[in-house]
């Protein structure tokens, strides 16, 4: 067992390292001034409006089978329930400061569903990647509207932003939903090959590019000034220890890493991820506490270094 344990927890952590090196290389190129903000945010269009919505289309295409996998629709409500998980424990433990504490509740519970665990699927699970990519989208149907709306709303420190549907409609959903439509009319046997070759051949520059906009924004945060421990403290404890710790709970519960190991490792790692890069662009573009929330999150990259690839050895064992 213990045999065991090392071994994932060594190669968890070398996956993990070797996925943010190149963040690493991102943020090292934005504190040298070699890339700037409007770089950083046109290569973030492209990926969000481009590249990462033909993965998913191709991917969908490619790997959902609704008849060997009836339950597909659970996925997006997982998303959901990892959400309401950390913002549960993340209410009770800023219970006391909550109306002046309450733009920490999206970094305590809202997890880096995609340009983290994207690439860190394909450097643990190269094999099976592309299932790997499948249920890691069909999860991000679900989270990723409330990102966008209750994440918004508390990240900006609860100021009232005008409500649009268009905010939910993004490329990446549009190209979620219209692939399930497909599959499951049965339309997508239709589509040309090589169409669907092209779409993924854009789609494939996804990772690498995601990946390094992770650095590159990570790397525009201020090392200047730090938050308190007590913040710190309670945001690593909801985001690292009790959302994984449910989490797990549930899936030793409902036997799942017996019947599908590959779907019980994507959803430990979406429970144990760091916080939503989305949460310091919303703050950016709408307001709120970019110096507490950026130090916070910063933190908390480094501390999954530790968290991911120890939780996920723990998992071997139980």
């Amino acid at each position: 067992m213990s045999e065991i344990f090392f071994t994932t927890l060594t190669s968890n952590a070398l996956a993990l390292v070797q996925v943010l090196l190149i963040a690493l290389a991102g943020a090292i190129l934005v504190r040298k001034h070699v890339f700037k903000s409007s770089d950083v945010k046109g290569l973030t269009l492209i990926v969000i409006n481009v590249l990462l919505p033909s993965m998913i289309f191709s991917k969908i295409i490619g790997t959902l089978d609704p008849q060997n996998f009836p339950l597909w629709w659970v996925l997006p409500l997982v998303g959901i329930g990892l959400i309401l998980i950390g913002i549960f424990f993340a209410v009770i433990f800023f219970f006391r400061d909550l109306s002046s504490k309450r733009s920490l509740l999206p970094i305590a519970s809202m997890q880096n569903a995609g340009y983290l665990a994207l690439p860190l699927g394909q450097a643990i699970y190269p094999d099976q990647f592309d299932l790997y990519a499948l249920y890691t989208f069909l999860i991000i149907m679900g989270l990723n509207p409330i990102l966008w709306s209750v994440g918004k709303y508390l990240s900006t420190g609860g100021r009232m932003i005008e409500f649009s549907w268009k905010q939910f409609v993004t490329p990446p959903f549009i190209a979620n939903l219209l692939a399930i439509i497909f599959v499951l009319s049965g339309l997508h046997h239709y589509i040309p090959k090589t169409v669907i070759n092209a779409i993924d051949l854009t789609g494939t520059a996804t990772v690498p590019l995601a990946n390094f906009i992770l650095g590159a924004v990570l790397g525009g945060i201020s090392l200047k000034i730090w938050p308190s421990f007590s913040d710190t403290i309670r945001v690593i404890g909801v985001k690292f220890l009790f959302i994984p710790l449910v989490t797990v709970f549930v899936m030793m519960i409902m036997h799942l890493n017996d019947s599908n190991s590959l779907l019980s490792d994507v959803i430990l790692i979406q429970a144990v991820s760091p916080p939503a890069i989305a949460i310091l662009i919303q703050i950016k573009n709408y307001g709120g506490d970019a110096q507490k929330s950026g130090s916070l999150m910063l933190i908390s990259y480094i501390f999954c270094l530790l968290a991911i690839p120890l939780w996920m050895a723990l998992w071997t064992v139980m």
